[in-house]
């Protein structure tokens, strides 16, 4: 991202309530400011004589800035309508320091210059995407029990979860000759402790301490890669074979093993759907414009694998193309 426009994207970060660990809103507090007079004044900047704006006006007995519970809380609503109780006040804090400091810089004209009206137009074109965004997002969380029902229903494996322990053997050392590592594989299927077997593994390779944990926790066959899925086929207690990578061996056994109940996984199931839809309402929009692009300014484009990697392409295919010749050259 371009520091300008990261500079951009910072505050407005701040106001959609992208700050963690602010803590929970007291209802009751939240109760008291839902009431009250639009025109009670919420924040008052002492000392900042500006021009009236709809989110604040200037005292006529003195050099102030008020910013009104009616301005207040309509900033929130076009900001975020679900702003937590807890982040108004870090939103009053950044919203009055950009008020001070723009103050300034319309003092000093800046508002003025060219590329000001430039980064006006760009972070306008963010907020209608934004807006729309928010507005693609509520319709497409509306999914009914009978998607999620049929969801579940087709991707079991998605819902299959297990707990595992795990040994890996580096092909160090004596753990250089498949021989030997298999005598590892073969004591875990007769029933070895694998804490055990793990610290016999390191303390072979001249390390007495440090063993990596043999407890892989809890996962989901849909989660893991594609190669190690089948160690789901297993029953509980059951050993897997020798499974190898590039720097050594694993040894998987199973600890148990279910298939959450659709339920429990509805919430998950509603929010997957919904950000599907969402992704394939964009794709689509972004698909239906191709852009040709000047490779004498930009460079050569690059493959369309690199640009859905690397640039977002959620659609089949790119939406970028060479410029022809006749488009460089118009008439």
């Amino acid at each position: 991202m371009f520091p300008i426009l990261r500079e951009l994207c910072v505050f407005c970060a701040c106001l959609l309530g992208a700050i963690p660990g602010l803590g929970q809103s007291n209802s009751r507090t939240a109760d008291k400011r839902r009431g009250g007079n639009p025109a009670e004044p919420v924040l008052i900047l002492h000392a900042l004589c500006q021009e009236p704006t709809s989110a604040a006006r200037t005292s006529e007995k003195s050099c102030e800035t008020i910013i009104s519970r009616a301005d207040f809380d309509n900033l929130i609503a076009a900001l975020d309508p679900n702003m937590p109780e807890s982040n108004r006040l870090v939103l009053a804090t950044e919203y009055t320091k950009v008020l001070v400091l723009s103050h300034e810089a319309e003092r000093l004209k800046l508002d003025q210059e060219p590329a000001f009206k430039r980064l006006v137009e760009f972070t306008r074109l963010q907020l209608l995407q934004r807006q729309l965004v928010r507005i693609l997002e509520a319709e497409a969380s509306s999914i009914s029990a009978a998607e999620v029902a049929q969801y579940y229903r087709e991707h079991p494996s998605s819902f299959e979860e297990g707990s595992f322990l795990r040994l890996y053997i580096p092909k160090e050392g004596k753990w250089s000759a498949p021989e030997q590592v298999q005598t590892i594989q073969q004591r875990a299927a007769a029933g070895d402790n694998f804490d055990k077997l793990q610290q016999e593994i390191w303390a072979a390779l001249g390390r007495p301490s440090g063993a990596p944990s043999t407890q892989m926790g809890t996962a989901r066959r849909s989660n893991l890669p594609e190669g190690l899925q089948k160690i789901f086929d297993l029953k509980p207690g059951e050993v897997s074979a020798l499974i190898a990578d590039t720097g050594g061996y694993h040894v998987y056994r199973m600890e148990s093993k279910r298939v959450i109940p659709q339920e429990s996984a509805t919430s998950e199931i509603r929010t997957l759907l919904g950000n599907l839809r969402l992704q394939d309402r964009i794709s689509k929009l972004r698909s239906a414009v191709m852009v040709s692009v000047n490779e004498d300014y930009f460079g050569v484009l690059p493959s369309t694998e690199e640009l859905a990697r690397h640039h977002g392409m959620e659609h089949q295919g790119s939406h970028l193309m060479p410029m022809s010749s006749a488009e460089k050259n118009p008439k």
